[in-house]
């Protein structure tokens, strides 16, 4: 299998607190946790991880933290063919503050650049394409170019950009707050007459979409046979939710390129969610497909793919762990 990550790149340092700090209080921390971060990076090292030949297409700044990217992509079978080094840019960076007392983060990002992928003439034939919805002109390319491919829209923010995406895909996984901004409706997860209408709302603009929206911490509205179904969120206890999300989505492509069903995928995609949620750090917290199949088959039974092939899986590298 082989598969396409497009959107912005960024790195995460992950500053672990005692408490949060308090406005112009002094800090110090002894815990640093450093790793590859943001949709499109969780999403390329996870299908690398399982066993897919994965290719990223993304920018980097011409800096230390763009080299250190690049290297540990490489170091994780993450293809970098379609990686761009832009000399005009700074790498992107997100701070992110984890309260150890209650696991709440707070993200502080510094991607104030202006810049987009320039070059993607993508050239090897792909089985996934997803996108995190942030490079327009090269995710609508790739979406019109493997249009026999599964194309998949990790649609996370209400941007215009977003919508238009949804011309194009085929499966979206849309975040709650997006399917209520397109709707201009709410959600009551306790109420699932409101979800029902969002949803309905949403495919009967697009019908030609697999729709898939995911509630943070609640579960997800999908459809099956025009039977619309809710799964819940799995309530296992929450270290870091960093990447939590997009690894939902990953297996998700995951899952429909293998030919298995949407019901077994979307089980698939809750658990890998759920498993991620135990380990700090984004590319850091992808859990084995053998975790994930193992949980899955301990619930519901023996898991049926006729595409199912196991070789070993690599060990995650994308690690800097400062302690002091």
């Amino acid at each position: 299998m082989k598969a396409l990550s497009i959107g912005r790149l960024n790195y995460d340092i992950n500053i672990l607190m005692d408490n949060y700090p308090l406005e112009g209080s002094q800090n110090v921390t002894k815990e640093l946790i450093n790793c590859s971060g943001g949709p499109t990076n969780v999403v390329a090292y996870a299908l690398a991880k399982w066993n897919s030949e994965s290719f990223v297409s993304g920018v980097i700044g011409y800096d230390e933290i763009g080299n250190t990217m690049k290297k540990n992509m490489e170091e994780n079978r993450v293809k970098t063919n379609y990686l761009e080094t832009n000399y005009d840019i700074k790498t992107p960076v997100s701070y992110i503050l984890l309260n150890k007392q209650n696991n709440m983060r707070t993200v502080i990002q510094t991607d104030i650049n202006e810049f987009n992928i320039k070059k993607y003439e993508y050239d090897v034939a792909m089985d996934l394409v997803i996108s995190d919805g942030s490079e327009y002109n090269a995710s609508v390319h790739a979406f019109n170019k493997y249009r026999e491919s599964i194309t998949l829209l990790n649609a996370k923010e209400p941007t215009k950009n977003v919508y238009d995406f949804f011309k194009y895909a085929k499966y979206i996984v849309c975040d709650g707050k997006v399917a209520e901004a397109i709707t201009g409706l709410k959600m009551d997860f306790e109420n699932p007459v409101s979800m029902v209408n969002v949803y309905k709302k949403i495919v009967d603009k697009f019908p030609h979409v697999q729709l898939i929206i995911s509630i943070e911490d609640k579960g997800s509205i999908y459809s099956i046979n025009n039977e619309i179904k809710i799964l819940a969120a799995m309530n296992s206890e929450i270290v870091d939710k960093t990447g939590a999300r997009d690894l939902f989505v990953a297996m998700i492509g995951y899952g429909m390129v293998n030919h298995y069903s949407l019901e077994t995928t979307i089980r698939l995609a809750t658990i890998t969610e759920d498993l991620s949620k135990k380990t700090i750090g984004g590319t850091l917290s992808i859990p084995s497909l053998s975790d994930v199949i193992g949980f899955y088959e301990s619930k519901f039974g023996k898991l049926e793919n006729p595409n199912e092939t196991f070789v070993g899986e690599i060990q995650n590298n994308d690690q800097n762990v400062v302690s002091q």
